[in-house]
């Protein structure tokens, strides 16, 4: 009892709040001092703290047997957001979109539902296919978004008759509001759903928290778990910079973790990443892989609880997150580069147009320059920032032509697409039945 008592107490002296807007960094120095008299670190603490943050976490098995975690959930739900999403459902799942599902016959058919389904959660749909073959080890893959702004992407077919959907973090910051608490219900409604990927992230606009802490904080153990401190790698220039500031532009990023395990860390400086040189913004992002552990839909509805349970460390970070607030932030930086760049490309062309017509005002000299055409730099288009600025059409909307075999049938192509479906979900059963007998059954 003592032991936990201890353990418990040594919580309550890391886990300190850290508002995300405050002025005081998220560092490990105010850690308590150590538990015995045995020459405690540190490091120690952080290890016990680390042994009483791991007591919570779940376990499953799934249909073959396998061992799969849980995320911890811990913190304030909404400190936190996502900023990109993957996950997959059985196309079955589409057969009521038109009311009649004698219109689902072929992958178009069932590209179009998942265009409709997907304005109706996100606010915009999908919009053509893509040149090139699917990823994902999938057939065909359908693009959304527009040629300036790419919401996400679409597979689909040869992958036993599920869609993978693709969610950029542009889709996810131009999406209609509310659009997690949508597509949560859909997934819980769908057949054979499952988020495969989901990035998490929280910004620090004032360096609140940087690579540099991060660096220090993951050699303290407070990114450890499992009693295994993960690597960490320095990504970008600005490392070798460090003794001219003036030189630390193009900003700094700290992976902790593996690319190849379930969950992966990069904090790294989003201002300077965008192209403002000066900026302070940091950007403490997780990524979560469906690798061996289960993502839970309810990440969608609380996002900041599984940020918060993911290291030590997230747990201190409990200030709500503002993904309006970041937009703004991407549009001003955004604006101010293309500023100066425009200044470098046409400014000596302003010069000689004043020395050319030395009688005319600036407002006549701009009439002069002003282009006959309303279009905008790729980069500053404002469906980058708001999916209802995006003009294009969604395939589901665009009219189409009733389908019909050689021999002017369609009832028999669709017998034999519910004979097939009913086939795939007895060997389903089968399997979910006889999967887990013991070796002594054999």
């Amino acid at each position: 009892m003592g032991d936990k008592q201890g353990m418990t107490k040594a919580v309550a002296g890391v886990m300190t709040e850290a508002p995300a807007d405050g002025r005081k960094p998220a560092t490990a120095s105010n850690l308590p001092p150590p538990l015995s008299n045995r020459g405690g670190t540190e490091t120690e603490t952080a290890g016990r703290v680390q042994e009483v943050f791991e007591c919570y976490e779940t376990y499953i098995t799934d249909g073959k047997g396998n061992l799969l975690g849980v995320p911890l959930r811990r913190g304030v739900s909404d400190s936190a957001f996502i900023d990109q999403i993957t996950f997959s459902i059985h196309e079955d799942t589409f057969f009521h979109v038109y009311g009649l599902s004698f219109d689902l016959f072929d992958d178009d058919d069932f590209i179009r539902a998942a265009s409709a389904k997907m304005e109706e959660i996100f606010g915009f749909g999908i919009i053509e296919k893509a040149k090139h073959s699917g990823g994902r080890f999938y057939e065909g893959c359908w693009l959304m978004g527009t040629e300036n702004a790419q919401y996400g992407r679409v597979h689909f077919g040869g992958q036993q008759n599920t869609i993978l959907f693709e969610l950029t973090g542009t889709g996810c910051g131009v999406a209609k509001e509310g659009w997690e608490s949508r597509l949560f219900v859909f997934l819980t409604n769908a057949i054979r759903p499952k988020i495969t990927r989901v990035d998490i992230a929280k910004d620090f606009f004032n360096g609140e928290y940087s690579p540099n802490q991060a660096r220090e904080d993951r050699n303290k153990g407070l990114f450890t778990c499992h009693h295994v401190k993960p690597k960490g790698e320095c990504l970008g220039s600005d490392w070798e910079e460090e003794d001219d500031e003036t030189k630390m532009t193009s900003g700094k990023t700290y992976g902790i973790g593996s690319r190849e395990s379930s969950k992966y860390v990069r904090i790294y400086e989003k201002g300077k990443q965008l192209g403002d040189k000066t900026s302070t913004w940091t950007r403490f992002e997780i990524e979560f892989k469906a690798k061996d552990i289960v993502i839970p839909f309810e990440v969608l509805q609380t996002p900041g609880e599984y940020f918060g349970g993911a290291y030590p460390i997230c747990e201190r970070f409990t200030g709500s997150a503002n993904r309006i607030e970041a937009v703004k932030s991407k549009i001003m930086i955004d604006f101010d580069t293309y500023i100066e760049r425009l200044k470098k490309q046409i400014g000596r062309g302003i010069n000689a147009s004043k020395a050319v017509f030395p009688d005319k005002s600036k407002q006549e000299l701009f009439e002069v320059l002003e282009p006959k055409h309303d279009f905008l730099p790729k980069k500053l288009s404002f469906e980058n920032y708001d999916c209802s600025e995006a003009k294009l059409t969604p395939l589901h909307e665009i009219p189409s032509v009733l389908k019909f075999d050689q021999y002017g049938m369609w009832m028999d192509r669709y017998i034999q697409r519910q004979k097939t479906g009913e086939e795939q979900r007895y060997l389903e059963k089968m399997y979910d039945k006889y999967a887990n007998l013991p070796i002594s059954w054999a």
